[in-house]
Formats: C-alpha cells, structure tokens, sequence
C-alpha cells in the first residue's frame, strides 16, 4: 500500500501514538541516566540545606532519648545481668551512629551515583518505534477501528512509566530526610532499631531499582528488536491484512513494557531479599 493511502487511512493515529511513546521513551531514558542532584537541582539544595538539617536536629536529640531508653531498659531487666559485651555493643554502635551521622550524606550520594553510572552503561540500544512495517489494509483497518484505543494506551503507558521512575526520586529525596532518624534507631535496642534495618533495606532498594528499572527496558527493547511477536498473521491471514497484526502487536508492546518496568521494584525486592 502506497505510504500516503495508509495515512489517509490510518489517520493521525499512528503518528499522534508514536509522538507520545517515541518522547516518552526518550525522557525515561534521560531520567534513568540521571542523579537526585542532577534530576532537579532545586529540589536537591532545598532537602541537602533546609529539610536535612532540621531533620538531623531531631534525629541528634533523638539519639540520646534512644540510647537512654535503651539503658534503662536494660538496667531494670532483673532477668539479664548487664555485661562487658553488652557495654561494648553499646559502645560499637553509639560510635557507628554518629560515623553515619558526619558521613550519611555522602554515602547517599556516591550510592546514587554508582547506580545511575550503572543504569547508564545498561543503556545501548535505543528503544523501538511503533511502526509498522506491512502499511497495508489491515493496519488500516486496525486505527481505523481501535485507533482511540491506540492513542489512549500510549498515553496511560508512558504516564506510568514516567511515574514510575518520577516517583522514585520522590522517594529518595524523602528517605534523605528520614536518614538522621533511622541513623538515630540504632542505639535503641532491638526494637528500636529495626527502624535503622527498614531504612536500610528501602533506601538500597529505590536506589537500585532505577538500575533493574533499565535492564528490563533494554532487555525488552532486544525482544521486540529480535521479532518476537505475541500475533503471527501468515498463518491466520492473507498477505493483505498482516498489518493488522502488526499494529496489535504494537499496541501490546507498549503495554508489556510497562507492566515489566512497574514490577521492577517488587521483583528487586524479592530477588535480593529487601
């Protein structure tokens, strides 16, 4: 079919759902590729200069409200002698507390900044474009009947990848702010510190995820690139309409995409045990 009867055909559909997806894909990349303190360096000098430091005020006083809760919890114990090695715990991680409090920031930051080297170096390939390749009467029939759809799901799709990764810088810029409080759980026994653990776990966890994030973009961009098809028409069709399932398989690309990348997070957390 001659390109300019399948637009006349097809409409804007194809064109309107590649502009939304093609866009989308190319900021996602951008995104993945970047640091909290590159993603919006605004945002990053307000947490690091107004919210942190009034979060590490609290989280200071907080450490000598746990550290006393702990020894008082442990002197009135008539159960469990207080021992030299219970001292020297204490003592261990009163010390390690206060380490992460004069070098927390800095570990946050050289950890945003292997995994986004990491998700970086992942990157390529760039990501498929929602062509097809048999621009015949079926791919015109199918914009044609689904177009809408087409368009629709190119546009919830990239609005949840893009949520996806937007929200993940949310997150670490609040898990910033809560560091001087988990930092300051860890004196509190065994309790209490269960907060510094949970801290821990989430923050590698959303730190990392941006790098999963990339490998299964990358990893699905290679199976769409390598043809694999979820609708094979030579077989259930003429070579007349194998553009019909050309664009079906289009319009599930997008959605498997990213149904992948929104599990990323839940499938790093139950790989590595976070």
């Amino acid at each position: 079919m001659p390109e300019w009867l399948f637009d006349f055909l097809s409409g804007p559909t194809i064109k309107i759902a590649e502009a939304i997806w093609n866009s989308s894909m190319r900021l996602i990349i951008k995104l993945v590729c970047s640091t909290p303190q590159k993603f919006s360096t605004g945002t990053w000098a307000f947490v690091k200069e107004n919210l942190y430091p009034w979060a590490e005020g609290i989280g200071l006083s907080a450490l000598n409200l746990f550290f006393m809760i702990a020894f008082l919890k442990a002197v009135s114990n008539l159960h469990q002698n207080i021992t030299l090695e219970m001292v020297i715990e204490a003592m261990i991680k009163v010390v390690v507390a206060n380490v992460l409090y004069l070098n927390i920031l800095n570990i946050m930051t050289t950890i945003f900044s292997i995994s986004s080297a990491m998700a970086k170096e992942v990157f390529t390939i760039d990501a498929p474009d929602l062509k097809v390749k048999d621009m015949d009467i079926g791919s015109a029939l199918f914009y044609q009947l689904f177009g809408l759809l087409f368009i629709l799901a190119a546009i919830v799709c990239s609005f949840l990848m893009l949520w996806t990764v937007y929200s993940r810088y949310i997150k670490l810029y609040l898990l910033m702010i809560l560091a001087p409080f988990a930092m300051s759980a860890l004196v509190g026994g065994q309790e209490i510190e269960r907060s510094f653990y949970a801290w821990m776990r989430t923050f590698l966890l959303n730190a990392f995820e941006i790098v999963v994030i990339a490998l299964t973009m990358v990893i699905s961009f290679k199976l769409i690139g390598a043809g694999i098809s979820l609708f094979d028409g030579k077989n259930i069709a003429t070579s007349m309409v194998d553009g019909f399932w050309d664009a079906l398989n289009s319009l599930f690309t997008m959605i498997l995409v990213t149904a992948a990348v929104k599990g990323s997070n839940a499938f790093l957390s139950k790989a590595m045990g976070l």
